[in-house]
């Protein structure tokens, strides 16, 4: 991708409907032990984060915002060593796809954002192996994985290529 800092990809209503529809499976923290060991755990939400964390598991990326459901601040806090990067509502930061790529090849880490984490499950799927699960939080109903494979990251490229390019000016 040759974009500046600065520049985003813009999600279409028509993507986030793909993205909704796209749900993983519900899944369980002793779910992710046994049919995931090995594999690498990536997360993206709050409740998810702190979910896995209770139950042992220390994902290799974590993503949150310090909110959940959009609510007020203070129920989560700041871990320090965390990057720091803002993303606007509907949007996916060319930042946030480089800071992702860069821990994936180095060794994880925990990004905490200002604005909007939930469709950081899109730079982490592109950038994830085959050895990789994501799990992230469907409010009201729990927690759902997706075990990347070749389809769902040919799914998210395809998603990826349809996005508008907004550029810093």
């Amino acid at each position: 991708m040759q974009l500046k800092s600065g520049s985003e990809f813009v999600i279409s209503e028509e993507i986030r409907k793909e993205i909704t529809q796209s749900n993983g499976v519900i899944c369980t923290p002793d779910n992710i032990l046994k049919e995931y060991q090995g594999k690498r755990i990536m997360a993206v939400g709050d409740v998810t984060t702190a979910v896995l964390h209770g139950a042992g598991i220390v994902p290799f990326i974590e993503i949150v915002d310090l909110k959940t459901k959009r609510g007020s601040e203070g129920e989560f806090q700041s871990v320090p060593g965390s990057h720091r990067l803002k993303n606007d509502p509907a949007t996916l930061s060319h930042d946030l796809f480089l800071l992702i790529e860069s821990l994936m090849e180095g060794s994880g880490g925990r990004i905490e954002i200002d604005g909007e984490e939930d469709l950081a499950v899109i730079p982490i799927i592109f950038y994830s192996d085959l050895n990789t699960v994501v799990t992230y939080g469907i409010p009201d109903v729990g927690m759902a994985c997706i075990p990347v494979n070749l389809e769902v990251k040919k799914l998210v490229t395809q998603m990826i290529e349809r996005m508008e390019i907004r550029c810093q000016n």
